[in-house]
């Protein structure tokens, strides 16, 4: 019985797809716990300081996605 590896690699390719998107929602919903979070910290407070602390985390986060992603190579959803 011979295999038919074309089939074999459609599987496969399909599973990383669904695993792909699992990853990414699990990420994108990790994100908004770690937003509302700090957005909690800083609701807690009366400073300036700690709502641009809050710009400067996610910036920071932002730009060194961006980097390592670039938005040309992966446009956004």
């Amino acid at each position: 019985m011979a295999l038919d590896l074309n089939a074999l690699w459609n599987v496969l390719d399909k599973l990383l797809e669904t695993g792909e998107e699992f990853v990414e929602d699990q990420v994108e919903k990790l994100y908004g716990v770690i937003h509302d979070k700090l957005k909690e910290r800083v609701e807690l407070t009366e400073t300036k300081f700690d709502d641009h602390g809050l710009q400067v985390v996610e910036i920071g986060l932002r730009d060194k996605l961006i980097k390592t992603y670039p938005l040309e190579e992966f446009p956004l959803d």
